[in-house]
């Protein structure tokens, strides 16, 4: 099987990826900017090399890749928080833009090694019409989608000069175990699981939830940048259920949930401005090339999410899981 080097790896999507490539049998790798003992690889540690780096340092990411000599890299380090990215847009085109330009320049030296990236459904903006296909009309609508834009763009230039596959990959929203409290659908969990043990109101407060959006469990989604590894062309694909679904249903399922009575209040604060958008991908030319398909329903996913939650608050200060705390920059 052949070496793979993931950065990002402590991250929800990375850590995820890490997890299903050593199943598989893959000689893992990853490029770190957090510091040990990386709660979200607790279940693969001893069986990952982790390489320190700042990924938007290019002297780091040249060491990472002499030390590993990867067959192929998947990049998912960067700012995945979209209200983070606009809170600190400099930060966030550091992060997403310079990390993705270092990581290219970088690769220039293993001219055999394949390359995955991980951009977002949200190039699409406000799509005209659903499900949106790869060709439609990109109209990012906030800095982390104008981030992950120019990634793409840097990613093609540097593919078009290339003999090895480069893929990028536009996935859903990405549900599931560890993923940052500052998402909705984690965001609803933590206060489900904090009301729970009596560490706050029996209330989850949320912003507008009349938006429609693509949902993927992250492990599903981990099995597509696992397969996305095998494809011998390059290209660009989205990757989801091809269904939207709005927010006000995650926030009712993770409600019926929940082990007690909880109610739902509007915050004002989280409410952001602008119309409601839908989206759906249309995944055709993804499934038809790999056979890829998800397999994890939303409501395991939600489910799994808040047992996560459930389990990471009532562990001792000292000895929270992965998640609780915003990832290290760098991470995704």
């Amino acid at each position: 099987m052949p070496r793979v080097l993931i950065t990002g790896i402590t991250g929800f999507a990375g850590s995820h990826l890490a997890e299903h490539l050593v199943a598989s049998g893959h000689e893992i790798h990853g490029l770190a900017h957090e510091d040990p003992p990386f709660p979200n690889l607790a279940a693969i540690r001893g069986r990952v090399s982790i390489h320190a780096g700042d990924i938007t340092r290019l002297e780091d990411v040249r060491s990472a890749l002499a030390a590993s000599l990867p067959e192929a890299v998947v990049h998912l380090a960067g700012q995945a928080v979209p209200t983070l990215a606009s809170a600190d847009p400099i930060a966030a085109v550091r992060l997403n833009v310079l990390g993705i330009s270092a990581l290219l320049t970088a690769l220039d030296e293993l001219p055999k090694a394949r390359l995955v990236i991980a951009s977002s459904a949200d190039v699409y903006g406000a799509p005209e019409r659903i499900p949106v296909a790869e060709d439609a009309p990109l109209r990012p609508a906030n800095v982390y989608a104008a981030t992950k834009l120019a990634a793409e763009a840097l990613t093609r230039e540097f593919g078009a000069r290339r003999g090895a596959p480069t893929v990028i990959l536009r996935p859903a929203n990405q549900n599931g175990p560890r993923q940052h409290p500052g998402l909705a659908a984690s965001a609803f969990a933590k206060q489900i699981a904090e009301a729970e043990v009596g560490l706050a109101e029996p209330v989850v407060h949320h912003g507008r939830l009349d938006a429609e959006r693509d949902f993927v469990d992250v492990r599903d989604m981990a099995r597509a940048y696992g397969v996305a590894l095998a494809l011998n062309e390059s290209g660009t694909f989205n990757v989801g259920s091809g269904m939207s679904v709005a927010i006000a249903e995650i926030l009712d399922t993770l409600i019926g949930l929940a082990r007690i009575p909880v109610r739902a209040q509007l915050d004002p604060e989280r409410v952001r401005g602008g119309d409601p958008t839908r989206l759906a991908l249309d995944v055709t030319r993804f499934r038809q090339r790999t056979g890829w398909s998800p397999r994890i329903s939303l409501v395991q996913s939600l489910r799994d999410t808040l047992d996560y939650w459930r389990a990471a608050i009532k562990r001792p200060a000292g000895q929270e899981l992965g998640g609780l705390c915003p990832p290290a920059p760098g991470t995704r």
